[in-house]
């Protein structure tokens, strides 16, 4: 009997969103800096990489294991002592108007407003995630919940990621004041992560 491989089995992430963080890492902190997430990478998954590329060789179109992309992730989040959130935020504001001005320009188009993203964005997160189901609800005007949950594949920075990445899309809409909230969060004992995003023009 064929042996079952851990890494097939395992959540992943799509390249593309990896290879855009990565890529803004690069030009935030330098070349050594991107050496040092690669350097975290267990040697088994080590041939999934190149150092010596442009976003460590990873290609948009492909799906990477939490196993590889969890450990970048704490390396990047050492020193910080808000989860990456400011982080987070930092590149969202560069990571998302890349994306949808990208490969994601044509669903970006389809769901370029508050009721269209909402009743979308489960269908755009598992572009994303193998792991995890993603809903929003308009609770009031200016007002969206979200809720993540069966997230296998969650990571603390990757849950803020979410979040500024929903708060960039509604600015990309138009909306240039929002805030968000995040109500409740797996990473702290809870059963799912809830956001309130609030938004105005």
């Amino acid at each position: 009997m064929a042996s079952i491989d851990p890494v097939a089995e395992e959540p992943k992430v799509k390249g593309a969103l990896v290879r855009e963080m990565l890529l803004w890492y690069g030009g935030r902190f330098g070349h050594e800096a991107t050496a040092r997430l690669a350097a975290r990478v267990p040697p088994a998954l080590a041939p999934l990489i190149d150092p010596s590329l442009p976003a460590l060789g990873i290609l948009a179109s492909s799906w990477y294991p939490v196993s590889l992309t969890h450990p970048m992730l704490d390396a990047a989040m050492e020193g910080q002592h808000d989860e990456g959130r400011e982080l987070a935020r930092e590149a969202n504001r560069d990571v998302v108007p890349r994306l949808i001005r990208g490969v994601y320009r044509i669903a970006f188009r389809a769901t370029a407003s508050p009721e269209l993203y909402a009743r979308h964005v489960g269908r755009l997160w598992r572009r994303l995630h193998t792991t995890g189901d993603r809903s929003m609800v308009l609770r009031a005007p200016g007002e969206a919940f979200s809720v993540v949950e069966s997230w296998a594949g969650h990571h603390p920075f990757v849950c803020w990621m979410t979040i500024y990445t929903m708060a960039y899309v509604f600015e990309a809409m138009g909306y240039k004041r929002w805030t968000v909230d995040r109500l409740a969060c797996v990473g702290h004992g809870a059963a799912r992560c809830e956001t309130v995003l609030r938004f105005a023009k």
